[in-house]
């Protein structure tokens, strides 16, 4: 186990028996949930919490509410939601509105559009 982990659990460990029963509980019910995942699963959670933490403060607020908004749905609600893949958006930043002509002063061309015309011909 990685040693900054191994010193997190040990600190955890150090800590339990000071929480009250409601937290033991919130505990004990998460490291039974991590303990079922599989390592692919932990590294992509992993994953996606590094992420989370690299965003603008803006866009935590944005994920924090949409967050909120999906934790309040009902169980059979959140399934249809996992089901067509929205909540995996929840991280993805917005798109930027591709950059015009005119639009920073020095005659930019969006990426998005072609200088020629390959149907036109001479």
């Amino acid at each position: 186990m990685e040693n900054l982990r191994k010193r997190k659990w040990l600190g955890i460990a150090e800590r339990f028996p000071a929480m009250n029963s409601d937290q033991q509980a919130r505990i004990q019910q998460r490291m039974r949930e991590w303990a079922s995942l599989t390592p692919e699963q932990r590294a992509k959670v992993r994953d996606t919490y590094k992420d989370f933490t690299q965003l603008p403060d803006e866009q935590k607020r944005v994920v924090r509410e949409k967050w909120g908004a999906y934790s309040s749905l009902p169980p059979e609600e959140r399934q249809r939601v996992r089901e067509n893949n929205k909540s995996s958006r929840l991280l993805t930043p917005p798109a930027q509105p591709p950059v015009t002509e005119g639009a920073t002063g020095d005659n930019s061309v969006s990426p998005l559009t072609s200088t020629s015309n390959p149907q036109s011909k001479p």
